[in-house]
C-alpha cells in the first residue's frame, strides 16, 4: 500500500510542477519582434499595408496600427476582447469579418500570442516596421 502511496505523491508532485511551468510560461513576456511580428506579417499585412489598406487599416507601423481602421481602433492595450484584432480570430469562418480570410483558422498558439501580447500593454519597440508578404523578397535579398 505504501508503494502505490509514494507513487501517488510522485506522480502529484510532478503534474504540479508540469501545471507551474505551464502557468509561468504563459505569464512571460510576449516578445513582439519574436513572435508578434512574424505572426501579424503573415497574417496580416498581405490586406492590411500600404497598398491595400483593406477596411482602412494598415498595421505596418506601431503608429498606424494603433490608430486603427475604419472601424476604429483595433488594438486596445490591456484588452484583447476589446481589441478587434484578437476578437475577429475567434468568429467562425461563416462569418464575413472572420480572419483572416482563409479556410483555415489561425493557430491556436499564435491567438494566444496575440492575446497575451494585447494583455501586457501590446508593447511594439519604436522604429520596428513590419513588413508585407509582397516585399519579403526585396527587403530579404
Amino acid at each position: 500500500m505504501s508503494r502505490y502511496l509514494c507513487i501517488a505523491v510522485a506522480l502529484i508532485a510532478t503534474l504540479s510542477a508540469c501545471v507551474m511551468d505551464l502557468t509561468r510560461l504563459k505569464n512571460d513576456p510576449v516578445d513582439f519582434v519574436r513572435q508578434v511580428k512574424p505572426i501579424l506579417e503573415a497574417s496580416c499585412l498581405e490586406c492590411h499595408q500600404h497598398q491595400y489598406e483593406f477596411a482602412g487599416l494598415n498595421l505596418e507601423t506601431q503608429a498606424r496600427a494603433m490608430k486603427g481602421g475604419r472601424s476604429g481602433p483595433v488594438i486596445v492595450p490591456g484588452a484583447p476582447h476589446q481589441s478587434l484584432l484578437y476578437k475577429v480570430l475567434l468568429l467562425g469562418h461563416n462569418n464575413p469579418v472572420a480572419m483572416p480570410p482563409t479556410p483555415e483558422r489561425m493557430e491556436r498558439e499564435n491567438e494566444q500570442t496575440l492575446h497575451d501580447w494585447i494583455q501586457q500593454g501590446a508593447k511594439w519597440p519604436e522604429g520596428v516596421r513590419l513588413t508585407p508578404p509582397q516585399d519579403w523578397k526585396k527587403s530579404r535579398s
